[in-house]
C-alpha cells in the first residue's frame, strides 16, 4: 500500500519564537526568591544610610554654620575645619559619626569609618547568591533538559536569565553607591578622608556597581561549569575575594604613572600616597632602614623639624609618589571599564558553555 503525502499549506507561517517578555516573565518567576533576598539587604542597608546620613548632614550644617559665624574661627588647617571654643561641642557631636568623637561612635554604634568595610561584601554576595543558582539549579537537578526544548532555544532563554537579573542588581548596586557617596560626604568635604581609600574607593562612583556585576557574572559562570548550586557558589566568593584584594593591594595603583616630589609630603588629605625613598643629593641610593631608625629616636613633638635638619645634614633627599586626588575619576573609569569588559567575556563565555552542551 502506499499513501500520497498530505501537502502542506501554502504561506503556512512559521511557529513564532517565545517573546522576551515572556521569557522575562519566567526569569522573574523561578528567581524572585533571590532578587527579594537581595532587595530587602539593599534596602536595609539604604535606611540605615539614609538616617545616619541625614544626621550626619545636620550635625555638619549646624557646625559649619557655627564656624562661618564665629568671628574667632580659624581657617582650615590640613584641609580639615579648624575647630573654635564656641563650636566645639558642635565639632565633637559631628566628629562622633566618624568614630573620632569622645565617648561616642554615632548614633547606632558603627561609625562612618566602618561602613564602607562592611559595603564592600555587598557585591560579593548579591553576585554570589544571585548569580550562582541563576543556571547552575536547572543543570544541577537535570530540568534544562525540559526547559530547552520549550521553543525558546537554549541561547535566548539564557540570554532571557542574565541579562535581566544583570541589569536589576547593577543598577540596585549604583544606587546604593549613590546614597553611600551622599552619606559619607561631609566628611569628604571637611577634609577628614579623601576618596582614594581603599574602603571608599570601592564603593563610591561607577567602582561598586561595576563590582556587583562582575560578581554575578562570575558566580554564573562558575555554576555553568561546575553545574553544582553550592559549590559554584563558594567558589566565585573565593574567587572574587582574591580578585578585590589583589586589585586593593596591587594593581589599582598602577592604573596611572604616580607623580614623584621631593621634599614634603604632598599636602591634601584628597591625595593618594603610594611611596617614598630617600636618595642623596646626587641621585645615589640610600639605606632607608637607617633613616628610619634615625627618625624613630625623635620625640612627636619636634619630629618634622628634627627630619628637616638630619636630611640637610646627611645630604638627602627625600621623594614621595602619590597619585593626585584629580585622578579619582579617571582610575574610577578604568576600573570599571576593565571590570566591565570582563563580566562581558564571562556573560559571553556562559552562553557558549551552554550553546554546545550537550542535551
Amino acid at each position: 500500500m502506499t499513501a500520497a503525502a498530505i501537502p502542506g499549506r501554502r504561506g503556512r507561517a512559521a511557529a513564532r519564537p517565545v517573546p522576551w517578555t515572556r521569557l522575562a516573565w519566567v526569569t522573574w518567576r523561578q528567581h524572585r526568591a533571590a532578587l527579594a533576598g537581595a532587595g530587602a539587604l539593599l534596602a536595609v542597608i539604604a535606611a540605615y544610610l539614609a538616617y545616619i546620613g541625614r544626621e550626619i548632614h545636620r550635625a555638619y550644617d549646624s557646625f559649619n554654620a557655627c564656624l562661618q559665624a564665629s568671628p574667632h574661627a580659624l581657617p582650615p588647617l590640613g584641609g580639615r575645619l579648624a575647630g573654635t571654643p564656641a563650636c566645639g561641642a558642635l565639632e565633637r557631636a559631628f566628629m562622633s559619626f566618624y568614630g573620632t568623637g569622645r565617648g561616642s561612635v554615632g548614633a547606632s554604634g558603627i561609625n562612618a569609618q566602618t561602613v564602607p568595610f562592611l559595603l564592600l561584601a555587598v557585591p560579593v554576595l548579591v553576585g554570589a547568591f544571585v548569580g550562582g543558582p541563576v543556571l547552575a539549579r536547572e543543570l544541577e537537578s537535570g530540568t534544562f533538559r525540559f526547559a530547552w526544548t520549550q521553543g525558546a532555544g537554549r541561547v535566548r532563554l539564557t540570554a532571557a536569565r542574565l541579562v535581566p537579573l544583570a541589569v536589576v542588581v547593577t543598577a540596585a548596586a549604583y544606587g546604593l553607591s549613590a546614597l553611600f557617596s551622599w552619606y559619607i560626604d561631609p566628611f569628604v568635604q571637611s577634609g577628614f578622608t579623601g576618596k582614594f581609600p581603599m574602603q571608599l574607593f570601592g564603593t563610591m562612583g561607577t567602582d561598586f556597581a561595576a563590582w556587583t556585576l562582575f560578581s554575578f557574572a562570575l558566580a554564573a559562570f562558575a555554576g555553568v561549569l561546575l553545574r553544582r548550586t553550592v559549590t559554584a557558589m563558594a567558589a566565585s566568593l573565593v574567587v572574587l575575594t582574591v580578585a578585590d584584594v589583589a586589585t586593593l593591594m596591587s594593581l589599582r595603583q598602577h592604573y596611572m604613572a604616580p607623580v614623584a616630589v621631593t621634599g614634603a609630603e604632598p599636602a591634601g588629605t584628597g591625595n593618594w600616597v603610594v611611596g617614598n625613598w630617600f636618595t642623596t643629593t646626587s641621585g645615589g641610593p640610600v639605606n632607608q632602614n637607617a633613616v628610619f631608625d634615625a627618625f624613630a629616636q625623635f620625640s612627636p613633638g619636634t619630629y618634622a623639624s628634627k627630619t628637616v635638619a638630619y636630611l640637610a645634614g646627611h645630604h638627602y633627599l627625600q621623594w614621595w609618589s602619590y597619585q593626585p586626588a584629580s585622578r579619582w575619576w579617571e582610575f574610577q573609569l578604568i576600573e570599571s571599564g576593565w571590570l566591565l569588559a570582563a563580566s562581558l567575556l564571562l556573560i559571553t563565555a556562559t552562553v557558549l558553555l551552554i550553546r554546545r552542551r550537550p542535551a
